[in-house]
Parts: structure tokens; C-alpha cells; sequence
């Protein structure tokens, strides 16, 4: 079985396992489950039961979908074809193909879920428009994934820095199982560490932020949240998903 179709498979049973824990996180006024798991791409069932998204345009979510799958095969090709051997800066500026694959993926979604009763949500907004790492994680950045990390991160409403902490280790966490555990599986190679230590950063840069940088010129804010977001992403953009996107061999 080829290390894509071991990938896939993967990511949809953690995708599953994930719906499963958002359900259970949801104490009262609980969808069907079967509903939850099938009729939607969020993750969060407290979102699901409680919002209701008118649904966007078919048209914009083709277009939105084909678009994300040329600029990303275009980002793809020219790393495979001319930016060989790679080093850690040509990785970085290929990061953006993380924002586009999200693209494709969320519209694939509400594509896929378009005949269901629900509207649903694009899965960011706009976040190249963010001023500061806060508004790119907290307000524009993965909706379906962030009012997941919300209900897990619950309890600790009251305790922010602990909140923080059980948010971004939890984003490692799932990150690690989704693209290392497959390659771990296929070719017995260990890259487990990296994707929580990219969180880490995250999760760090956001203290930064709130302690020093909250009365910062809005330039400055925003050099900074690129500079956490980006020069840190080749930790994010490993071999094993280089491998899965065909720029690597294995």
C-alpha cells in the first residue's frame, strides 16, 4: 500500500476520532451522531448544533476549490522541478502551500456537505488580511479545527495561560498523529516532535505578544506574527509531508 493512500487513510480515521471527542465534549442538546459524523466537516459539535451558516455560493466554492489546486500544484512543481536539493530556506518560501492545501481541503468540504441541511462555514477568513498572531490564530485561522481546540480547552476558561498551553500541545498532538504516524508506519522512521514544537513557537509567540508587543505599532505586530508563522514552518513542512505531496521521493 503506497505511503498517499496509508496518509489518507490516516487522516480520516483521526479526522473521525476527532468529531467523536467534539460530540462527547458537548454535554446536552447532542446531534445524532451518525448526523455529526457524516453531514459535516466540523469538528466541533457545539458549533453544529448551535450556529446556523447560510450557505455560500456553489459557484465561489468551485471556484475557490479549482483555484486552490492550481496555485497549489504551480507551488509544487517549481519545488520538485527547480528548488532541488531543498535547504530550510527554499522551504520557507514554499510554506504558503500549507494556506492553499487548507483552501482546497475546506472547500472540498463544503462541497462535499453542500446537499446537507446545514450551511457550513469556509474553514478560515481571510487570514492574510491578520494584524497580529492573535487575531491570525484566534479570529481567521482553521475555524473548524479552532472551535474544536475551544471545547477541549474548555475547562480552563478562567486560566488563559494554561488554556493556551492545552491548546497549542493539543494542535502538536493531532498534527503529529496526522502526518507522522503514517510515515512512522510505512517506513519505521521516527519524526514525531516536530510539529509540537512548531506549536510550541506558536503558542510562545502569543505570550510574547500579550506581554510586550500589545501597544506595538501594527507593523511591527504584524512583521512579528509573520516571523513566528513562517520561519519556524519547515518544522510544520517535514519530510514526511513533503513526501506525501510528491516534491520528495521517499
Amino acid at each position: 500500500m503506497s505511503y498517499q493512500i496509508v496518509f489518507v487513510l490516516n487522516f480520516f480515521v483521526i479526522f473521525l476520532m476527532m468529531k467523536i471527542t467534539g460530540w462527547l465534549l458537548l454535554k446536552t442538546h447532542r446531534p445524532k451522531l451518525s448526523e455529526f459524523l457524516f453531514q459535516t466537516p466540523l469538528l466541533s459539535a457545539r458549533i453544529y448544533t448551535h450556529s446556523q451558516f447560510p450557505k455560500d455560493n456553489l459557484r465561489i466554492i468551485l471556484l475557490k476549490f479549482l483555484l486552490s489546486i492550481l496555485y497549489l500544484a504551480i507551488i509544487i512543481w517549481l519545488a520538485r522541478h527547480l528548488l532541488q536539493p531543498l535547504s530550510y530556506w527554499k522551504i520557507v518560501l514554499i510554506a504558503p502551500m500549507i494556506y492553499l492545501f487548507t483552501e482546497f481541503m475546506g472547500a472540498f468540504g463544503q462541497l462535499i456537505f453542500y446537499p446537507a441541511k446545514k450551511g457550513i462555514a469556509p474553514i478560515h477568513l481571510h487570514p492574510l488580511r491578520s494584524k497580529n498572531l492573535g487575531e491570525f490564530w484566534g479570529k481567521r485561522w482553521n475555524f473548524w479545527v479552532r472551535d474544536w481546540l475551544r471545547d477541549v480547552s474548555q475547562s480552563q476558561r478562567r486560566k488563559p495561560v494554561k488554556k493556551l498551553l492545552i491548546t497549542f500541545f493539543v494542535s502538536g498532538f493531532f498534527h503529529e498523529l496526522l502526518v507522522n504516524l503514517p510515515y512512522f508506519l510505512v517506513y519505521r522512521q521516527i519524526f514525531f516532535g516536530n510539529m509540537t514544537l512548531y506549536f510550541a513557537i506558536q503558542g510562545l509567540g502569543l505570550w510574547i505578544e500579550k506581554k510586550f508587543l500589545m501597544r506595538a505599532p501594527v507593523l511591527l505586530r504584524t512583521i512579528f506574527m509573520w516571523m513566528v508563522v513562517i520561519i519556524p514552518s519547515p518544522l510544520f513542512l517535514n519530510r514526511p509531508l513533503l513526501l506525501f505531496f510528491g516534491i520528495i521521493d521517499g
